[in-house]
């Protein structure tokens, strides 16, 4: 749609990895207050020597998070405040300082590192090549930091020339090796680290030997250079530690991560670790010396992002936060004081008002009353619609009906509901109001929807925070999706009224979601049997959102005790869905159901909920209970079906008696029309 309002896409951005440090600055929000129930403050990054782990599926802010406490995004961060100082009183040195660390960052991507194994060298060689690659990565690091300051006039040229680097040029080569420059140092570090990269380009074709002018060994520089630091430069960095951030650890293989997680044990003081991966990310948890692991809570901490932040009363005003600083830095929307994510996309959807509309010009508009058939009922269902009826509120009538599929008599049911809509305090009304506005209300609009074969809409800001599943990136992608349908199909809505329609909201979301189904296929290992265990869980689920007695409201989770599967490609499989977060795990153990014995329990990230037409919410109650035959079934067949059985219900009639009632025949004639659409194709238009 044409307009004359353009303007960028304030959430294109959304890989930490290709920002610069002055965007990871301008993006960065405070999450501490998120993790104060983990007891992590700002502070500590820096000064707390306990080595860290952060946790976290794919888009959690990991990246972002490490980045930021990186000396490049500090040098920034110093920079911005001297300015608005306008002087020099807090030069970068002292900044530095007051911080208590120096982060430097540490990322190698999974191709680089797959590539110091196999090509006929024996593996002990290549463990030793990637001991001797990861401390020249280490080393770089801090010479660059060296240089950088000292091209800053932050610490003294002389001082660096004549102490630091004749201690480096020993480390590195012999006295009179020509290293006489800190900048001689970075190049032969440089030289070292492309020898390693011509010998891991050329081992699979030509019979090549690695030769090093030096070999190094684990800690012999990640350690050894923090000690030639402190005692030639002790002015400057004397009471500091050196925080060295590792990035996607996840691609380290068991042996990489023995060789870091020996570093992690055994740091030495002044030096510590902060590192990211995903979940389910250890490879190993042991170090190369004989029988000495890392132990969470003695040797690191565990800090897991996902659990985190879908618990946190807080996560919702982080993400405004988050998208508040991105609205800003579009100048158009800025000048509009179109800055409010919430106000854009509406704070909460309207499910009333979502249910007119999806009645709204239909020729039969009381099709959801043939639920009734379901009762078996000794008065004509018409009689029964009169007394119960309530046009104007569908998803009351809903629950009307629900009542009476549990026994309720029609006029009792009728009392309820003018009492709530009277404000009157009687038993009845307040069972009325705690089933309508605390229990069922999503429920029955997810089953008024599915009845006339429709869509339940996914919209609000509100619900983009359910969808994202503790996922900053989820979010930032729902609106950035949102951000593009806006642009081009009702620009000046957005222009005029700074609101994206809920239409467009609900078209995002289903095209975000099925772009994350698609994704599922595309991972590396499992990514088939994954597949196959998302639709099923989808599929199950479903069902129970269809129940028209609601018995099990909202059910989006499972257990599964992982130890007792004993097929190795299916254990390997359900944690690499833990770790691509196409499951997710609760943090505590719970009931799988009222009674049971408490279990760990997953839930199907909640970013896929469109496609199923399931809940975006996740509320305890009944868990589905797998055994490994269920999850073999769940991962290599195509269909699968709810363990509990939906098909009989002792209901009471209108007389009060008991009827056994088999209502398969009757639901199969209430959607016979066929299944609601769950592939995301959506028209523009209401019906």
């Amino acid at each position: 749609m044409k307009s004359d309002h353009t303007f960028s896409n304030p959430f294109s951005d959304s890989n930490a990895n290709g920002m610069d440090s002055s965007k990871i600055l301008e993006y960065w929000c405070d999450p501490f207050p998120l993790r104060q129930a983990q007891q992590v403050t700002e502070s500590d990054i820096y000064r707390d020597i306990t080595p860290m782990f952060f946790l976290g599926g794919r888009g959690t802010g990991k990246t972002m998070f490490l980045r930021y406490w990186s000396y490049e995004v500090q040098r920034e961060r110093a920079l911005s405040e001297i300015q608005s100082k306008s002087s020099n009183e807090l030069v970068m040195m002292q900044y530095l300082r007051e911080m208590g660390g120096i982060g430097l960052y540490l990322r190698i991507d999974g191709p680089a590192l797959r590539s110091f194994e196999k090509k006929g060298v024996e593996q002990d060689q290549w463990d030793a090549i990637f001991a001797h690659f990861f401390e020249l990565q280490i080393c770089k690091r801090y010479v660059e930091m060296i240089i950088d300051l000292t091209d800053r006039d932050q610490i003294s040229f002389e001082r660096v020339a004549t102490s630091f680097v004749p201690e480096m040029a020993k480390c590195l080569a012999s006295p009179n090796s020509g290293i006489d420059s800190i900048r001689a140092i970075l190049d032969r570090i440089e030289c070292e680290i492309a020898v390693i990269s011509e010998f891991r380009a050329n081992i699979a074709f030509s019979d090549v030997r690695f030769s090093p002018s030096k070999a190094f060994g684990s800690q012999d520089l990640s350690f050894g250079v923090v000690r030639i630091i402190k005692r030639t430069l002790s002015e400057y960095f004397g009471d500091m530690n050196f925080v060295i951030l590792i990035d996607e650890y996840e691609n380290f293989n068991a042996q990489q991560q023995r060789m870091v997680n020996t570093l992690v044990k055994f740091a030495k003081p002044g030096i510590t670790f902060r590192i990211g991966m995903r979940l389910e990310g250890f490879r190993s948890f042991e170090t190369t010396s004989p029988k000495e692991f890392i132990k969470e809570g003695r040797d690191y901490r565990k800090i897991v992002f996902e659990t985190h932040l879908t618990r946190n009363k807080m996560y919702s005003q982080f993400l405004i936060d988050v998208a508040k600083k991105r609205l800003e830095s579009v100048t158009e929307l800025k000048d509009k004081g179109y800055v409010d994510i919430s106000k854009i996309l509406g704070k909460k959807e309207d499910l009333e008002e979502e249910a007119s509309e999806l009645l709204r010009n239909k020729e039969d508009t009381t099709k959801h009353f043939r639920l009734l058939k379901l009762a078996q009922l000794d008065i004509p269902i018409e009689n029964v619609k009169g007394i119960i009826s309530n046009s104007d509120r569908p998803l009351l009538e809903m629950l009307n009906i629900l009542w009476v599929l549990r026994g309720k008599s029609p006029d009792v049911t009728r009392e309820a509901m003018c009492d709530y809509l009277n404000g009157k305090h009687s038993e009845l009304a307040i069972k009325y109001k705690r089933d309508y506005v605390d229990k069922y209300k999503l429920s029955l609009m997810f089953l008024l929807a599915s009845v006339y074969q429709k869509n339940k809409q996914y919209y609000s800001f509100n619900t983009f925070c359910f969808l994202s599943s503790g996922i900053v990136g989820n979010f930032i992608g729902l609106c950035r999706k949102s951000f593009e349908y806006a642009c081009f199909y009702d620009p000046d809505m957005l222009w005029d009224q700074g609101v994206i329609p809920k239409e467009l909201q609900n078209k995002a979301v289903h095209d975000v979601a099925n772009t994350e189904r698609q994704m599922i296929k595309r991972i590396q290992f499992h990514g088939d049997y994954i597949y196959h265990l998302a639709e099923n869980l989808g599929n199950i689920f479903t069902k129970y959102h269809r129940d028209p007695f609601i018995r099990y409201p909202e059910t989006n989770q499972f257990s599964i005790d992982k130890l007792s599967i004993s097929n190795p490609i299916i254990r390997d499989a359900l944690s690499a869905a833990e770790e691509w977060s196409i499951i997710q795990k609760k943090d505590m153990l719970q009931q799988t159901a009222p009674g049971m014995p408490k279990r760990e329990i997953y839930t199907l990230n909640r970013i896929l909920a469109p496609i199923f037409g399931i809940t975006y919410r996740t509320r305890g109650g009944y868990s589905e209970m797998f055994d490994p035959a269920d999850m073999d079934d769940l991962m290599m067949k195509d269909a699968a079906i709810p363990k509990m059985k939906l098909e009989r219900r002792r209901t009471r009639n209108a007389s009060g008696s008991d009827r056994n009632t088999n209502k398969t025949n009757t639901e199969e004639r209430i959607f016979s029309t066929g299944e609601a659409k769950l592939q995301g194709r959506f028209d523009l238009g209401l019906d």
